[in-house]
């Protein structure tokens, strides 16, 4: 698992998310965030071919993006709840 995997992980607990193995993550987040987990899910294809030494750094930026779009839906989501919106 790489370190942006696992601070999915952290965030994913944090909001309440049981943890399991990735595509259990993935079709829990499919529940609320049905567009943003083909994010993860591409972000996650790029960790695997990463970690086999078949990535380029275009395919690691990529693989950030995707994140980043996951993490900003799961905490602007909670931004909103907390200021009661």
């Amino acid at each position: 698992m790489t370190i942006v995997e696992s601070l999915v992980s952290e965030v994913m607990q944090a909001r309440g998310y049981p943890i399991g193995e990735f595509e259990q993550r993935a079709a829990d987040i499919s529940v609320d965030y049905p567009v943003v987990v083909e994010n993860y899910r591409a972000a996650h294809t790029i960790a695997l071919r990463h970690s086999a030494g078949q990535t380029s750094t275009e395919d690691l930026r990529q693989a950030m993006v995707h994140y980043h779009k996951l993490f900003q839906e799961l905490l602007d989501e909670r931004e909103a709840q907390r200021n009661g919106a």
